[in-house]
């Protein structure tokens, strides 16, 4: 039971951005504008409790920033492409950060594709 009288859900809930030029474009597949990504990431992050020590009124505002960083540790430029979070109990957590331009292959161990060099 969370402070205050309110449930968090105890089931993890998974979200995934899809950033384009280090914007994010779309949440869980669908078209969003900034704003709305904002709103809505902001909406079923706070679901679960995640607070920020400076963000208390907006916990999207963290998570998205966060898969930002780690999306920007894989891309080549500009930072373009997918992120998977886990959402639960107050956490956000990367659970996956994807960009098709990237020099390595993840599933196969991190090898350095020599096709592009």
């Amino acid at each position: 039971m969370a402070p205050d009288g309110f449930a968090f859900p105890d089931d993890p809930e998974k979200l995934v951005v899809t950033f384009d030029e280090g914007v994010p474009v779309a949440i869980d597949g669908e078209t969003v504008t900034l704003l709305e990504a904002f709103q809505q990431v902001n909406r079923r992050v706070g679901a679960f409790g995640l607070k920020g020590r400076e963000i208390y009124d907006s916990p999207g505002a963290l998570a998205l920033v966060t898969a930002h960083d780690e999306l920007e540790k894989i891309s080549i430029g500009r930072v373009s492409g997918e992120v998977r979070l886990v959402l639960h109990r107050g956490n956000a957590v990367v659970n996956s950060a994807r960009d098709e331009r990237t020099l390595y292959d993840f599933s196969t161990g991190a090898t350095f594709d020599q096709s592009v060099a």
